[in-house]
């Protein structure tokens, strides 16, 4: 059965309906991330050492997305617009293993080979320019143990985010890449960090990289390691302590997708526009009376190495 093709806007040329998807699709102060329509769902990656979530997202009309199946040819175009325009990658990584047994290079290869099968399957991806990416710095042995810090955690991570946003094209980086990185520290590595006096290597993290995306913004937090009861406001209890290999990053409901809540401290956040510095903000800017801690400090004098 032959299904015949409806019109919206009959009377605008493309370039305005262009005009008018990317309209629908700016996010706005209530926009809510969401898959809807999108042909690729949250994916799950187990490694020996990482658990990476990866998750197209749009902002756009699902609206006009459902309109598709009631054979309305502005549908259509939007469905493929949305994908070479306007769909972004959440990506979420947990760090669980070991970091002193941890190969780059096996780990690349590891990924690299998802990321190709998921390129063939959707090629589309390779036009994705914004990347929306969280880390959870949680080794089981806790701080990496190089002789003269050859080899830092801010390398690992560092290059982690490069093979992560491989997928781009190199054309689609330059142009329009804009990538968001938010490293969460665990409070007992970062405690175990600047008590043992390791080099964690923050400034290799926030230093610029080759092949880079135009737009970059790079932070680094400390999470929580406990939670202040509201009615007292003064007491202290130990946060239950979740299995590693059941911590995700990213989670997905009706459609809608987000970041699982956490607590903690900006160290810093660092912006970078052609691989050069912007703009820089530390923990307790604009906050002359701010009690940052020591282990924080001890942070962002690492960042500014």
């Amino acid at each position: 059965m032959t299904t015949t093709t409806r019109l919206l806007f009959s009377h605008l040329p493309p370039e305005l309906r262009n005009e008018v998807f990317d309209y629908l699709s700016a996010p706005g102060s209530n926009s809510t991330a969401t898959v809807t329509g999108l042909p690729l769902k949250l994916k799950s990656y187990e490694c020996k050492h990482t658990t990476v979530q990866i998750c197209p997202i749009h902002y756009g009309s699902k609206g006009l997305l459902a309109l598709q199946s009631y054979g309305f040819q502005e549908a259509r175009e939007y469905s493929s617009w949305l994908l070479n325009n306007a769909t972004e990658l959440k990506i979420g990584v947990v760090f669980k293993g070991r970091v002193n047994t941890f190969v780059q290079q096996d780990w690349d290869k590891k990924m690299e080979a998802h990321l190709r099968k998921l390129a063939k399957l959707h090629p589309w991806l390779k036009k994705v320019a914004k990347y929306d990416i969280q880390i959870l710095w949680s080794p089981l042995d806790g701080v990496l143990k190089s002789r003269k810090n050859k080899r830092t955690a801010g390398r690992i991570l560092r290059d982690v985010v490069g093979t992560l946003t491989s997928l781009t094209d190199s054309e689609v980086k330059k142009r329009r890449g804009d990538v968001n990185v938010k490293l969460r520290l665990t409070h007992d590595v970062a405690l175990e960090t600047v008590r043992s006096g390791t080099r964690f290597g923050l400034a290799d993290f926030l230093a610029p990289t080759e092949n880079a995306s135009r737009r970059q913004k790079l932070e680094v937090w400390k999470e929580a390691h406990a939670r202040m009861l509201p009615e007292t406001g003064a007491r202290f209890v130990q946060v239950v302590p979740v299995k590693k290999e059941e911590i995700g990053l990213l989670e997905v409901d009706k459609g809608r997708v987000k970041w699982v809540d956490s607590t903690g401290r900006l160290v810093m956040e660092k912006y970078m526009v052609n691989n050069k510095a912007v703009e820089l903000i530390t923990q307790g800017e604009g906050k002359a009376d701010a009690d940052i801690g020591y282990v924080v400090a001890s942070l962002v004098g690492e960042c500014l190495a």
